[in-house]
């Protein structure tokens, strides 16, 4: 049987000198994928806290400002480990985001859900390893 479950999530999009700081996520229906920092809203938590909570696990990145881009859902199905077979309808509201200072670039170490961190030039981005946020981020060509 198909487990069905839904996931309302935040993203930051942090640009600086013409690259964008992505993390590659190490589980869930994007794993592999780069993405942009982010994740699940927790009960209680606004989206702001979130971003805010997530950007610094995933980057060591604090915020100074936040300005709303676009949401966009989309149902993914895969197979999850502990679950089994599921098919996920994602929320994800995107943000661009300015942190304080970009030099203290440091994710967690014992972050289970990142493979790595890092700056990438646009000209580097294979839509074939982007999250499909992302994906739909360039596409839409929103100015970042």
């Amino acid at each position: 049987m198909v487990q069905r479950q839904q996931e309302i999530s935040v993203y930051g999009v942090i640009v600086q000198d013409h690259q964008i700081l992505l993390v590659q996520k190490s589980s869930g229906p994007n794993k592999g994928l780069w993405d942009l920092p982010g994740g699940k809203i927790q009960f209680g938590e606004s989206p702001d806290t979130t971003l805010i909570r997530e950007v610094l696990e995933e980057t060591g990145l604090e915020i100074s400002t936040v300005s709303y881009l676009k949401s966009d859902a989309q149902v993914v199905n895969y197979t999850d480990p502990e679950h089994g077979k599921m098919t996920m309808h994602l929320v994800g509201f995107i943000f661009k985001v300015k942190p304080k200072h970009t030099l203290s670039l440091a994710p967690k170490e014992d972050d289970v859900d990142l493979i790595c961190t890092k700056w990438c030039d646009y000209s580097e981005l294979d839509v074939d390893t982007l999250s499909p946020f992302l994906q739909e981020l360039l596409l839409d060509g929103i100015t970042i």
